[in-house]
């Protein structure tokens, strides 16, 4: 049987049109390339953020942040913990997270590209950037909230699941919201929280793997090539997380758009952007 024998094949049943939407919608937005291009703008854009919060929150925040997002101990590298208490230091701090927010709204700009491509709504301009000011902010702000999170698992008997479950919870909020923001509320109440919810599940997975394997891929990036070798581990792994935000928007888009109870439901009564009601 051939290739496209069997891809006939599958288009006749509901699920394997579903599957076909899936993969074709990974193709046309060019999966790996925006998800490459979102973890790069992560990296010089999110990050820098929490680091330049921690004016606010302490440097022990945005250690911990790291350390739980990446595995490895930012004291390692030589760091000093930052005097927040010094006036100079702090009014350095505020001018610099001010600077750091103005220039990473870049973050934002690739994200609401990704969500313009996949649901087919047209691009902010200018007048919106307060939008994507408050995206930035909103997903620095669930980083540092999630890595509080683990705090849960020591409590007796029920921590472990209640952490994870607060995980999901801080994930779904922000990847609802951030996608409401970014298409200026082209979605429906129930494509957003489908694909917060599947975000949601999705990073909360691969940060529960990254949980066992980060700490041994860190050490050893660390002991061949120093700095270097952590940068290059955690772009890396944002690459994945971002793969997860990029295939998770595309996988609800595709399901939307499908003519089954399922699709329906996601679309409402609205219908969805690019599809008919």
């Amino acid at each position: 049987m051939t290739a496209r024998a069997v891809v006939d094949r599958l288009r006749r049943t509901p699920a394997g049109r579903t599957a076909w939407r899936v993969v074709s919608g990974l193709i046309e937005i060019q999966w790996v390339d925006r998800s490459l291009a979102l973890a790069a703008q992560i990296f010089i854009s999110v990050l820098p953020v929490v680091i330049a919060a921690s004016v606010f929150s302490g440097w022990h925040t945005a250690a911990d942040t790291l350390s739980d997002q990446f595995g490895f101990d930012v004291g390692r590298l030589g760091v000093a913990e930052a005097e927040t208490s010094d006036p100079s230091f702090a009014a350095f701090g505020v001018l610099g997270l001010v600077m750091v927010l103005l220039s990473g709204t870049s973050f934002a700009r690739a994200l609401g590209r990704v969500y313009g491509a996949v649901w087919s709504v047209p691009s902010m301009g200018p007048r919106d950037a307060w939008r994507w000011l408050a995206a930035l902010v909103a997903v620095a702000l669930s980083v540092s909230l999630v890595a509080q999170t683990r705090g849960l698992s020591r409590l007796d008997y029920a921590g472990r699941p209640l952490a994870l479950l607060g995980e999901v919870a801080v994930w779904t909020l922000v990847w609802a919201f951030a996608p409401y923001l970014l298409t200026k509320g082209a979605l429906s109440g129930r494509l957003l929280w489908a694909t917060g919810l599947l975000t949601a599940v999705g990073l909360t997975a691969v940060h529960v793997a990254g949980r066992i394997l980060l700490p041994r891929i860190t050490a050893n990036a660390q002991q061949h090539f120093g700095p270097l070798g952590l940068a290059f581990t955690s772009v890396s792994w944002l690459f994945v997380m971002s793969m997860v935000i990029v295939g998770a928007a595309a996988i609800i888009e595709a399901f939307a758009s499908d003519d089954t109870p399922v699709g329906r439901y996601l679309r409402g009564s609205g219908g969805a952007p690019g599809t008919e009601p």
